[in-house]
């Protein structure tokens, strides 16, 4: 049974050869027409050409579709462990006995007994250790 990393690699090489091949009847069909004049029927080149070109065009095509796999494969990857990531972000402990609370600017803050402050920001609540610091970031 084959694994999907298997499955991936397949796809590469098989457009790769097909391409390869493609490339190879584009330039045996020329070189014996140039050379040889062979084949003498317009037809039949014709017809050998737009094999040989949907050959490379197919194999580039591969080649794409296991480039795009692997880049949206990695981008899922990256999405799905940043959202196990978030749903396992833990509350702050709260040791501090809270004295104070209010806004800086539009961001609710905590001032705690030891004179640090907790602001709730977009990405979750950040300590500082003053509230000269904590005004400063936010800005206000």
């Amino acid at each position: 049974m084959k694994t999907r990393a298997a499955n991936k690699a397949s796809v590469r090489i098989i457009g790769l050869v097909v391409g390869v091949v493609g490339w190879v009847a584009l330039a045996s069909l020329s070189a014996t027409k140039l050379m040889v004049g062979a084949p003498r029927d317009p037809d039949f080149l014709l017809v050998g050409l737009t094999v040989a070109f949907a050959l490379v065009a197919t194999g580039a095509a591969l080649v794409i579709v296991d480039a795009l796999n692997a880049g949206f494969g990695a981008l899922d990857a990256f999405f799905t462990a940043a959202l196990a990531r978030a749903s396992q972000r833990r509350e702050e402990p709260r040791t501090h006995s809270q004295q104070q609370r209010g806004y800086i600017g539009d961001r609710p803050f905590v001032a705690n007994a030891d004179g640090s402050i907790t602001v709730e920001t977009l990405f979750g609540p950040r300590h500082f250790s003053s509230l000269a610091d904590a005004q400063e970031f936010v800005g206000s």
